[in-house]
Order: structure tokens, then C-alpha cells, then sequence
């Protein structure tokens, strides 16, 4: 394993110092471009929780496999400059736009489009976001492995999944790969998480317990950042579009890594797949991708093929995809679920003011305190303790909070567009949104603390998320392991497995375990 993450590490530095967009171990070897060849036994679509798993999984079994990801390969070398900062932002920071997109604070702008990490999608009602870039929501995302309580998954997401298998196996391998960890109590204790502490303080105040997430970050370079050993990150408020001293222990670093070390693993980046289909004759799939530089101009299209297809693109991209096929004969026969069950997660933010207690001029990254109120009268609910890095302390602390909703949106194709549309109500977030002003509420009661609306101006928000789930929901769309019904060695292996919820958790964990899980039944039974 050693051999094959340092192959493959090399593999990825290759492909970054030359400017490669499709690579592999042997383009390593031959210190050229790798031509993805036109056929394979399996491609995978993303490099995000789902894509990363799969794809390492079928390589080390001796699959031929390309992995098509949309994005850029961003490489963390020792210039440590390899994403935007969090402040300023520059056009690193944002998908094919000249301005950021933010839900709230001031937006900067630049004057070129690049091929940033962060996308905001904007349909009526409801705004997604979502990671653009080899590794996906690993890449720009706060590092938290949270694992669900059985009691939640079984009401929530699925009773017919084995939930001690998913604890006492799958959950462990992931954050083995990962390295991932809680952070040490000094840390957390030290000067750079007074506005965790003084959270803390006030959950337990408020009669709330807490927990804390294990992270993957690498607490290790953390403390060199407090010694002024390495470049700051974490301590700089890294977060949202990365982090550049290589902190963060994020997939290209684990999973892809170490698949591309085994040798069967083609990686295809800054492609977009417009198009997939199924020839009954051949018994293959055809996916047809458009490659792009990284200012967004077309430069090729290209045409693959391959007996099995796992399409881990993230719950918006997978769901596009197949509704697109779908809808205009590609893939006739997918059923009806395709599209259904999609939703935010519960993502909530607020803001409370006028703290009793100093909060810090810096808020460092990685988030870690969870505050639980699973007993809430609208809807169970927990809330991570974010950051916000602003420099200066204005006694201000945000809270992301992950309530359970009913509610269930679902996309459908447009054909004068070519593009899907998200069916979501205006009143979609209401119920997240009530439950996270009664717990706001309670504790800003304790605590002589009030709700802020200078930043958000509704108090709570409901018009965004940075946690979209569903779309091809397990036992729905496909069978218990990610099958598509309606077709033999089809998949989708990703968040949108999910029915629009992860169960008041963070969905990294249990997108990867799940991935983990699914992947193993589909080795033995589907190759």
C-alpha cells in the first residue's frame, strides 16, 4: 500500500508540473500524456467520497478503469499557493465565474473565468453548492467525519441496511485511509478556538450535549503552524477553497493516490460528461466527454466505452446525467425514482451576536464541536460550531445546523435547455428552519446572546446548501447496493444514494462507507 500511495502520488506531481489533463502511472513512467484509450472495463464519473472509493476498489482488483472528473487537479506543492485564499478570494476560489457567489458577506470580483473549486448552482427557491476539482468535497470542505446514531439511520435513511456493519467495518476503513482523528484537547484549548470553547460553554449552559467530530486534517502540521514551523492554513481561516500547506488529508491523497499506484487507473480531468447510452448488442455503455482548458473553451470531445459504468458525480451531477438519459432514450429504462427524493440536508446557518466572552480574531479551521439537540419539538437536529474567519472579533459565532426535513424536492429534464430543473417549494426549508430558531432560541436564553440578521438577513437561513443528497436513492431508484434498476452493471455511488438527509450528520462519512460497502457485493457478484 506504502508503494502503491507513493507511485501514485508521484503519478499526480507528474501530472501537475507538466499540465497533463489526462494521466496515469504509466504517463508517470514515460514522463508523457496519457491518452485515455476508447475502451475500459469500468469508468467511473466523479472523484468525490463515492468516486474515490470506487475507484480504488475496482484498480487494486486489476480493473482497467478511467475516472472522468469535471474539474482541476489541484496539486499542494511547497509554493503554498496552490487555492485561493480565503481572504481575498481570487478566481481559484470559484467554478467559471469572475465573482465569488457566496450566500452571504461581500463578494470580490476578478476579471477572467476560471476553473475554480467551488460552484453555486442556482434553480428557483434553492441555491446548491457544490465541488468542482479532483477530490471533490474533500478538497474545500471542513474535514468532518461524523458517523450517524443507528437509531437516526434506520428512521432516516435506510432499515434494511446493517448499520453495525457499517460502524464495525466500513466506518473504520474510511477513517483509516483518511488518517482521520479528533482533535487533541490542547489544541482545542489553545488561543485559536476561544469560539469553540466559548460555544461549548453555552450548549452546556443550555442543557445541550456536544460531541467532537474526528477530523482529517493532520493535527501534526497544526501545531508546526502555532510554531511558525510551516506556512499557516488552518490558522490563516483555510477552509472553503482549500488549504495550501497540505494540512488536509483530502482523497487525492489517500484513495486516489493509491489507485492510480496500482497501475489500472486512467484519470481524466476538466472533462464533463454530456452524454450517456446503452447498446443492448455490445452489452456496453457509451459516454461521450467534453474537455475543457482552464478558462472553460472546449478543446476536444472525446468518446469511451465500457461494460460497467459508476456514475459518482454527486447528487446534482449524477442526477442530471441519468435524468438526461433517461428522459431523451439514452437509458429508457431507469425508472421513475430517477430525479426523486432530493434534499438539502437540513443545512441552516445563523448567526449569534453580542457573545458575553471574546470569540478570537481568528477562527481556525477545521470545525469540530457538534452541539446535539436530537429531543428538538419540530425536528431532531445537530449543529457544527463553524468558523469565521473575519480577523477581527466581533463577538459573532455561526452555526451550520443539519435538522431532519419531511420535505423532498426532485428534479426534472427541461428539453428546450438540455439541462434538469429543481422542483423546490418555497416553504421547502420551513421545517429545518423552525428548528433551528428553536434551538438558536434556547440558546441564546442562556446565554444573553441574540440573533444576528446583518449577515443573514432572515435569521436563519433557507435558500441554500452545501450538502445536496438524493436524486437515485438506494431501495428507490436502485436496489439496496447502488444497482440502477432497469439495467445490468449500471451504478450510482454518491450522495445522491442519500433520501435528502444524512441523519443530522455531516455526509462524508457515510456517503465513503457506503461506497465501501456497495463496492464490495458489486466485486463479487457483478465481475
Amino acid at each position: 500500500m506504502q508503494r502503491r500511495r507513493f507511485l501514485g502520488l508521484s503519478t499526480l506531481a507528474s501530472a501537475s508540473l507538466f499540465g497533463w489533463s489526462t494521466f496515469s502511472l504509466s504517463s508517470c513512467k514515460k514522463n508523457t500524456a496519457t491518452k485515455a484509450s476508447t475502451n475500459y472495463n469500468a469508468i467511473v464519473i466523479g472523484s468525490g467520497f463515492g468516486g474515490s472509493v470506487t475507484a480504488l476498489r475496482l484498480a487494486e482488483k486489476g480493473i482497467n478503469t478511467l475516472m472522468i472528473e469535471m474539474g482541476k487537479f489541484y496539486d499542494v506543492t511547497q509554493s503554498n499557493n496552490t487555492f485561493s485564499p480565503t481572504l481575498p478570494p481570487d478566481k481559484r476560489s470559484t467554478w467559471l465565474k469572475t465573482k465569488t457567489e457566496l450566500p452571504f458577506g461581500i463578494n470580490l470580483s476578478w476579471k477572467e473565468k476560471y476553473t475554480g473549486v467551488l460552484d453555486r448552482v442556482a434553480f428557483k427557491n434553492m441555491a446548491v453548492y457544490r465541488n468542482i476539482c479532483l477530490g471533490g468535497g474533500s478538497i474545500s470542505n471542513g474535514g468532518v467525519l461524523l458517523e450517524p446514531q443507528e437509531t437516526h439511520f434506520n428512521q432516516f435513511i435506510s432499515s434494511t441496511i446493517n448499520f453495525q456493519e457499517l460502524k464495525n467495518k466500513y466506518f473504520p476503513i474510511v477513517r483509516n485511509m483518511m488518517q482521520a482523528s479528533k482533535m487533541p484537547d490542547d489544541l482545542f484549548n489553545s488561543k485559536y478556538y476561544q469560539f469553540a470553547q466559548v460555544c461549548k460553554e453555552h450548549a452546556i449552559n443550555a442543557g445541550f450535549e456536544i460531541t467532537n467530530a474526528d477530523s482529517f486534517y493532520n493535527f501534526d502540521i497544526w501545531r508546526k503552524e502555532t510554531l511558525n514551523l510551516v506556512p499557516k492554513s488552518a490558522l490563516n481561516g483555510e477552509l472553503l477553497y482549500g488549504n495550501n500547506n497540505g494540512i488536509k488529508n483530502s482523497l487525492d491523497r489517500n484513495y486516489i493516490s493509491d489507485a492510480l499506484g496500482t497501475g489500472n487507473l486512467t484519470i481524466k480531468t476538466l472533462s464533463k460528461v454530456v452524454e450517456v447510452s446503452y447498446q443492448a448488442e455490445t452489452e456496453k455503455y457509451t459516454v461521450i466527454v467534453e474537455t475543457i482548458n482552464e478558462r472553460g473553451i472546449l478543446q476536444e470531445t472525446t468518446t469511451h466505452q465500457c461494460s460497467h459504468l459508476f456514475v459518482c458525480a454527486g447528487s446534482l451531477g449524477t442526477s442530471e446525467i441519468l435524468l438526461k438519459a433517461r428522459e431523451t432514450g439514452k437509458l429508457p429504462n431507469l425508472n421513475q425514482e430517477v430525479g426523486n427524493a432530493f434534499g438539502t440536508n437540513g443545512n441552516a446557518f445563523t448567526i449569534r451576536k453580542n457573545i458575553n466572552k471574546p470569540t478570537g480574531n481568528m477562527h481556525s479551521s477545521p470545525p469540530t464541536l457538534s452541539v446535539l439537540d436530537f429531543n428538538n419539538p419540530i425536528a431532531p437536529l445537530a449543529a457544527m460550531q463553524d468558523i469565521f474567519p473575519l480577523g477581527i472579533d466581533l463577538r459573532i459565532l455561526l452555526m451550520v445546523g443539519q435538522p431532519y426535513n419531511e420535505y423532498k424536492g426532485s428534479f426534472q429534464y427541461q428539453q428546450s435547455t438540455n439541462s434538469i430543473e429543481l422542483n423546490w417549494a418555497t416553504n421547502g426549508m420551513d421545517q429545518p428552519k423552525q428548528a433551528m430558531q428553536n434551538f438558536i432560541e434556547k440558546m441564546n436564553t442562556a446565554n444573553n446572546s441574540q440573533l444576528d440578521t446583518t449577515f443573514i438577513k432572515e435569521g436563519v437561513s433557507s435558500t441554500f446548501t452545501y450538502h445536496p443528497l438524493g436524486g437515485v436513492v438506494l431501495d428507490k431508484a436502485s436496489d439496496n447496493f447502488g444497482r440502477l434498476k432497469g439495467y445490468k452493471k449500471l451504478y450510482a455511488i454518491d450522495g445522491s444514494m442519500l433520501p435528502g438527509n444524512c441523519a443530522m450528520v455531516n455526509p462524508s462519512l457515510t456517503i465513503a462507507a457506503l461506497a465501501e460497502r456497495n463496492l464490495r457485493e458489486i466485486l463479487n457478484n457483478d465481475f
